[in-house]
């Protein structure tokens, strides 16, 4: 060993030596391709399902063609659906996750635009479980009549907490998105 200043150098003398032939009982077999991931990268898993929340003011309209832009495999994304009490609470602690301590309305996709009183999901699932606020939906009967077709979670200090409301679609709220995960 020598020292140079701030270098220092080993000099190490080896042998090598051949041990013979080695024999592996079992075969290592790597996989062909690592499995999909079952949620695109900055999606979060919910039941069979992947959710992002979208922190843009978009109408409800441009929120869901917003959604549409996403796919996992064949299917693409649309405004989140919603069937069940766990689902809207995870919907809105998502929400609450990524802004924490703004309460905020977000569109989900529910509307009943096609056809007045008939409400529907975008995504084509039934419409079962439901969370309205009181008197909700009014479909606005304070202002226009029949203004209020699109639905949001909404946050009011005198509501219950994640409820809905109908409103005019032409509001620019935040959104969530939802796509089915990837089947493996």
């Amino acid at each position: 060993m020598t020292n140079t200043g701030l270098y220092m150098h080993l000099f190490l003398q080896f042998v090598c030596k051949s041990v013979g032939h080695i024999h592996f009982s079992q075969q290592l077999k790597l996989p062909d391709s690592a499995p999909p991931a079952a949620c695109p990268l900055f999606w979060t898993q919910f039941g069979g399902n992947c959710y992002r929340f979208f922190p843009l003011n978009r109408t409800w309209a441009e929120a869901d063609l917003y959604c549409s832009e996403f796919s996992n495999g064949l299917k693409s994304a649309k405004l989140t659906s919603v069937h069940s009490w766990e689902e809207n609470v995870f919907v809105y602690d998502l929400v609450n996750s990524c802004v924490p301590g703004i309460p905020t309305d977000i569109w989900i996709g529910l509307h009943d635009r096609r056809q007045e009183g008939t409400l529907e999901w975008t995504d084509g699932s039934n419409y079962q479980f439901s969370y309205w606020d009181s008197n909700q939906p009014d479909d606005g009967i304070h202002r226009i009549p029949q203004d209020e077709d699109c639905v949001e979670i909404w946050f009011r200090h005198n509501s219950a907490l994640r409820s809905w409301n109908d409103n005019s679609c032409d509001k620019a709220f935040p959104f969530v998105c939802k796509i089915p995960m990837l089947e493996n």
